[in-house]
């Protein structure tokens, strides 16, 4: 068990909006019979770089988060501490502004940092994802903050865990404890980001997440890195003594009878489940030992929550007025729109 916070933010910049091919079908049919004037939409930040990164460094530096973990342009790692040195923030954005040039500063489509930090009660890893091409409706920033619990990362921790998870007045508190003071630090970081970036919009969300492993975890050398699914399961250094407990906490839990509500579930691999407003930790999927199907057992829902979707169709529809009068260029972009899923892990669409 961990909790997942998300931050949205609609920066106050000019934008710009472009047509690009549609990618439903009959969207594309009209496409080609009206030369390409019926056009699905994007936005397009005027923002560069190097600005909104500096804005970024002002606000975590103002919390104390001088930690950073990596440095991404286009894909392309500028930075990628792999030993856990301390203090490194500027050090990574000063070689990322020196080696950048202003071409690559103005047109990119994503630019990704990862960040760690500590407090007394969690190990955050931070995750910020910058898209300059993005649906209409779609905010461009979105910020991800993974709170694991430090309390469970030293020794006898089945011990730990089994005290808080056998009684469900205990287990209830616990939770309600842990999510109103992970709440405290996501509007802390919120304020910050008000105070540093001029935004139309800044939207917040709380996620509880439980992993349910397919098989057992025995120990820390049984994680598994896993990069295609980034977050906690990513394989970062530093984070595998935090991450053990919550990769048994299922099994720990499936020998009480634990009431779990409002929840978001997902394997040890960063596969996710779903999520479900109420399930009992008795049920097969909290046992790792039981090889589970979990789209036959029907546990889970989507995501109520729609993170960084589209606000509105109708903004971008094809039967807008405009899109079948004015100028009739058929140019678009190459790469085609994809919808975001409503997944956690979801980043904001992008397309050059």
């Amino acid at each position: 068990m961990y909790l997942e916070g998300i931050i949205t933010i609609d920066p106050s910049q000019i934008t710009q909006i472009k047509k690009i091919k549609p990618t439903k079908a009959f969207k594309k049919l009209l496409h080609q019979l009206t030369l390409g004037i019926v056009s699905d939409k994007e936005e397009r930040e005027t923002f560069t770089a190097v600005v909104i990164l500096q804005q970024l460094n002002a606000t975590f530096r103002t919390m104390g988060i001088t930690n950073i973990i990596k440095i991404s342009h286009d894909d392309i790692d500028f930075y990628h501490d792999k030993e856990g040195k301390e203090n490194d923030l500027k050090l990574a954005l000063d070689k990322y502004e020196i080696e950048i040039n202003e071409a690559m500063s103005v047109h990119f489509k994503q630019l990704s940092l990862v960040l760690e930090h500590e407090d007394n009660n969690f190990k955050y890893l931070i995750e910020v994802a910058i898209n300059r091409d993005h649906q209409i409706g779609v905010y461009p920033i979105e910020i991800k903050v993974s709170g694991l619990f430090k309390e469970f990362s030293n020794g006898e921790t089945n011990e730990k865990i089994n005290e808080i998870v056998k009684d469900q007045n205990i287990f209830d508190t616990f939770k309600e404890r842990k999510t109103t003071t992970f709440d405290y630090f996501l509007n802390e970081l919120k304020l910050e980001l008000k105070k540093q970036i001029a935004a139309d919009d800044i939207q917040t969300y709380i996620k509880t997440k439980h992993i349910l492993p397919k098989k057992t975890i025995k120990s820390k050398g049984d994680i598994r890195p896993m990069p295609s699914y980034g977050g906690v399961h990513y394989g970062y250094h530093g984070f595998n003594d935090y991450l053990f407990y919550s990769l048994i906490w299922s099994d720990v839990m499936h020998s009480h009878n634990t009431m779990i509500t409002d929840s978001y579930y997902e394997t040890e691999t960063g596969e996710q489940l779903g999520y479900a407003n109420e399930i009992n930790s008795s049920q097969d999927a909290f046992n790792s030992d039981v090889e589970t199907n979990f789209e036959e057992e029907n546990c889970f829902s989507e995501d109520p929550i729609s993170v960084n979707e589209p606000v509105s169709e109708s903004s971008s529809s094809w039967f807008d007025s405009d899109s079948w009068g004015g100028d009739s260029d058929s140019s678009w972009s190459d790469s085609s729109s994809s919808s975001c899923s409503s997944c956690s892990s979801c980043s904001s669409c992008g397309g050059d």
